[in-house]
């Protein structure tokens, strides 16, 4: 299924659905009291919140974060997340909390 959205629905929803998703999320810092923290929402949670659909609320996630996230931010990313797995499979270590998490059986 393809999904376009037009520039002007785009401009509207732009900030309010990047501010909400998971791409901006105040919640992993342990030191910060739950009153502070705030998880990203999912793009159905976003589209409930701002009354609109979730194929919309996707579709300016998407065009959003690639707007707000130059590609030095997506490979740090990409790194990030390479860095945790190794560390996780090879000691069961997570590299975000340091702390040892039982591995999971694989059958």
């Amino acid at each position: 299924m393809s999904y376009f959205i037009d520039p002007k629905t785009y401009r509207k929803y732009r900030d309010q659905v990047i501010a909400l998703s998971q791409s901006i999320q105040i919640n992993y810092p342990e030191h910060l009291p739950p009153e502070k923290r705030r998880p990203g929402l999912s793009d159905e949670q976003i589209a409930e919140k701002l009354g609109i659909d979730v194929f919309t609320a996707r579709e300016v996630r998407c065009v959003a974060e690639r707007e707000y996230y130059g590609l030095d931010e997506w490979q740090k990313a990409l790194e990030f997340k390479e860095q945790a797995c190794r560390g996780y499979a090879a000691r069961g270590l997570s590299s975000v909390t340091k702390k040892y998490l039982p591995k999971r059986d694989r059958d």
